[in-house]
């Protein structure tokens, strides 16, 4: 008997002509992002990664030179400068440089392969302020302002003259916050 009642009651609102079913039931959605804590590198043109910061190009040059050649890093298509990017929670952050791939004796160097040339790198175009190697340089965030990471290469003169190829470095920058 139960059965038969139940069946009814189900099938119900099936045999009875006009009767019509309605019903509503809620259910809720959870939207969820996290932004940690953090830093990031971007560029005024370009976005760059800390994987790929920038470059410095010193150019072509002759095989000796009378006076310092200069140039900044500037994002991986050289159209910008390096800004970092934080949230507001993070109030400062640090940029340490290794001494590169050439480096030797604390001093940073381009290589052909064969022939090493010294060079510098500065937080001003004219090299007063330099990066030491491996040492922070810490940088002071004003609000939720992108803030330009100044990197500037010098190498000094060079009045004897060297073996034409590509001279390059590699340097590892390391961003704390």
């Amino acid at each position: 008997m139960n059965r038969t009642s139940l069946l009814l009651l189900t099938l119900g609102p099936l045999l009875l002509p006009g009767a019509s079913v309605h019903g509503s039931t809620t259910g809720f959605i959870q939207a969820r992002l996290v932004i940690s804590s953090a830093c990031q590198i971007s560029s005024d043109q370009q976005p760059a990664t800390l994987a790929n910061p920038g470059l410095m190009d010193f150019g072509s040059q002759a095989p000796s030179w009378d006076g310092p050649l200069r140039t900044r890093v500037d994002d991986a298509g050289g159209q910008g400068s390096l800004q970092i990017s934080c949230t507001p929670q993070v109030r400062a952050f640090s940029v340490r440089i290794d001494e590169g791939r050439n480096g030797a004796g604390g001093v940073r160097q381009l290589s052909n392969g064969r022939v090493l040339i010294p060079y510098q790198l500065a937080i001003d175009p004219g090299g007063n302020t330099r990066y030491g190697i491996g040492q922070a340089r810490t940088f002071t965030i004003q609000g939720t302002e992108q803030v330009p990471v100044p990197i500037y290469g010098v190498v000094v003169a060079q009045p004897r003259a060297l073996p034409a190829g590509l001279y390059r470095d590699t340097l590892r920058v390391t961003l704390d916050w």
